[in-house]
């Protein structure tokens, strides 16, 4: 293989999982999507924003959601030299933009164990939205790789210059 080939080969390509409607789902589908992140080399600050991403989405969909047609939630994730995408795909109807300050904003505390997800999927990335028609919705998520890197340089110069 030349030199560069697998990258080219492996940017763009998108990993997809159906797992059940279900809670432990979270924990299965985060660990395949940390393994496929950390076998590319992304920096670990990177790896640790997606995969809490990744988790707040799944989670919701298990919670907040119903399963697929065909039963399940489907999970698909897409590596671009810009960004990690994550998909959640459920059978609900998903959340809108502007309900991601909406559980603190009716009352809720900042240290409530629950209703701060989407808040913290917004602090964490570039972009996200939803979509949803009669039988399903999805939520995505763009977690920028350049911006994860950079305070992951940032971080580690800190601690060398602690050390």
């Amino acid at each position: 293989m030349r030199p560069g080939a697998a990258d080219c080969e492996e940017v763009g390509t998108t990993f997809s999982m159906v797992v059940p409607h279900a809670a432990p789902s979270a924990s299965v589908v985060r660990h395949r999507f940390v393994d496929e992140l950390r076998a590319r080399g992304l920096p670990g600050m990177v790896v640790d924003d997606a995969a809490l991403v990744l988790s707040e989405l799944v989670g919701n969909a298990v919670r907040h959601g119903a399963p697929l047609p065909g039963g399940g939630i489907k999970v698909s994730w897409l590596v671009t030299a810009d960004a990690v995408r994550i998909e959640v795909h459920d059978g609900g109807r998903g959340p809108l933009r502007h309900e991601a300050a909406a559980p603190l904003a009716s009352g809720g505390s900042a240290d409530a164990e629950r209703g701060r997800g989407l808040g913290i999927v917004a602090l964490l990335t570039a972009s996200w939205g939803s979509a949803f028609d009669a039988s399903s919705a999805v939520v995505w998520a763009d977690v920028a790789i350049a911006q994860s890197a950079a305070a992951q340089q940032q971080q580690d110069a800190e601690e060398r210059q602690e050390a």
